[in-house]
């Protein structure tokens, strides 16, 4: 398997690969949900690709495009909103490349932290994004300083909450999610 990110270009007028990225991330019911209709969804997830502030990486697996790697948010020398999907739903195998990806945006956009958002009900998404990519909690640092290391994540993951910041459509409810930052220094380390 050959992985690799390349820039999304709109203007290259593919429009089989436009329409197989709105396809595919419109079939992750996880990535940018809103309650309405799909092509709302549609809509939201075509300005997030075609917004000069975000940054956006396709991702292929030799041939096929298999996925996609946003940054939204920027402020520029301090952070981004890094959103990733892929098509097929493997994350583990593609663990290389998102750190990558990380690596990329801390070097290239000069950040000093990567900040994710992720649903709470996805616990092993959160776990992925904690164990594999090196993401914490927001406060995580300084809770182990005032709670141990034991109670730290207990007590950052009750303070990295936004509530009802997610729409959970298989429910039909808002639901929170965990706010999780990656700083440059421990994705240095970490390499």
């Amino acid at each position: 398997m050959t992985l690799i990110a390349v820039p999304f270009n709109l203007r290259d007028g593919d429009e089989r690969k436009a329409a197989r990225i709105l396809d595919g991330v419109l079939a992750l019911p996880n990535f940018f949900p809103l309650p309405g209709t799909q092509d709302e969804r549609r809509l939201l997830i075509a300005g997030l690709l075609t917004n000069g502030s975000n940054r956006v990486w396709e991702v292929w697996n030799g041939g096929e495009i298999c996925g996609i790697f946003i940054l939204t948010a920027i402020a520029p020398r301090l952070d981004g909103e890094a959103h990733f999907a892929f098509f097929d739903r493997q994350l583990l195998s593609r663990r290389t490349l998102i750190l990558n990806m990380l690596g990329k945006a801390f070097h290239d956009l000069e950040l000093e932290r990567i900040t994710v958002e992720l649903p709470e009900h996805l616990t092993t998404l959160i776990r992925f994004a904690r164990t594999k990519l090196g993401f914490r909690y927001e406060g995580e640092a300084q809770a182990e300083e005032h709670f141990g290391i034991e109670k730290a994540a207990f007590v950052a993951k009750l303070g990295s909450r936004r509530e009802r910041s997610y729409w959970r459509a298989d429910k039909e409810c808002w639901v929170d999610t965990i706010r999780l930052r990656l700083l440059r220094t421990e994705y240095e380390r970490g390499r």
